[in-house]
């Protein structure tokens, strides 16, 4: 899990995040490493309030200030802990270093500017270009995903949702980041248009050489876009490793989990095998492994116990005692 610091890209440490809400705290994320090598694309997986977004969010250092109650650990950016930066030096590696597709475009473009506006905005901040340079760059940027030039002025509500995600992606991608991170960029799309907005991300990456965090609860997706792959559950990791180590040898009850809810077209059965029951209140979890009452496996060590990761080949990673127990 440690990197070589001479060739460190990104390398999260230990990093916990907790909200303040109605008097409660929220412990979001708790006490999660991993490590993705310069042009490499890590997916981020599980179910919806694991703590994928927080943890993008957390990178970028754009957590809401009126509910973050706190942040620790290390995020390590080309040798730099991006928790110890200065404003300044903060908003000079978002846009420009670092870049985020979020995962509504509708809530993520602004209503009231062209497309082509807000591509330049980006450009013109980070790239100290003049206006009518910063202009001909969004062009070049907006053609780039496949949007004709004739286009950057219009507004927001004149594109389709496929479309203003290729938008969202062009702001991302405007000023040639070293790391894009993209925050469910498909979900709200239909099939043809996410395999089209899937493969202009996988174009450009090949390109442009980017670096990427994927985050998504479609295993479908990190398939085909990631190299590897970490499970989220109740804010940690529960599972990691390569694409390889986690689709051939899913281990965790719960990524076994996973695969056993997707339709198998190569086997015959009445109704898919889902999760039973929901995952942990953050305000409250449990005192052992997070995934106890869900997991069919689970024992009376496993509702006490709260394990660490156990390395058990390779680069794969489980956070489960079963594992511990067979070493």
């Amino acid at each position: 899990m440690s990197t070589n610091k001479d060739t460190e890209f990104l390398s999260v440490k230990d990093l916990c995040v907790n909200y303040s809400s109605g008097g409660c705290t929220v412990k979001a994320v708790g006490g999660v490493s991993f490590d993705l090598e310069r042009g490499s694309s890590l997916g981020l997986v599980g179910e919806t309030g694991a703590g994928k977004t927080t943890i993008a969010k957390a990178i970028m250092q754009i957590l809401p200030d009126h509910a973050t109650k706190l942040v620790s650990g290390e995020i390590h950016f080309k040798g730099r802990d991006i928790l110890k930066m200065s404003e300044s030096e903060k908003r000079s590696v978002r846009g420009r270093e670092i870049s985020m597709v979020f995962q509504d475009p509708m809530t993520a473009l602004n209503p009231v500017m062209t497309v082509g506006s807000q591509i330049a905005e980006g450009i013109r901040n980070h790239q100290n270009m003049d206006k009518a340079h910063a202009r001909k760059a969004a062009i070049k940027m907006l053609e780039t995903v496949g949007i004709s030039a004739d286009r950057a002025d219009e507004y927001p509500h004149q594109f389709s949702g496929g479309m203003k995600q290729r938008v969202v992606i062009a702001i991302a991608l405007s000023c040639n980041p070293e790391l894009l991170i993209a925050d469910e960029p498909t979900t709200a799309l239909d099939v043809t248009i996410q395999a089209q907005v899937l493969d202009l991300i996988k174009e450009l990456k090949r390109t442009r050489g980017t670096s990427m965090i994927m985050i998504t609860h479609d295993l479908g997706v990190v398939a085909d876009t990631c190299d590897q792959v970490a499970v989220i559950y109740g804010g940690e990791v529960v599972e990691m490793g390569s694409l390889a180590e986690i689709y051939d040898t899913p281990t965790h009850p719960y990524t076994q989990g996973l695969f056993g809810a997707i339709p198998d077209l190569s086997k015959d059965v009445d109704r898919l095998s889902p999760i039973e029951g929901l995952p942990p209140d953050p305000t409250n979890l449990p005192e052992g492994c997070y995934f106890a009452p869900r997991c069919p496996y689970a024992t009376e060590a496993c509702r006490q116990t709260h394990c660490g990761l156990n390395n058990i080949s390779g680069t794969h990673f489980v956070r489960c005692l079963r594992t511990q127990k067979e070493k």
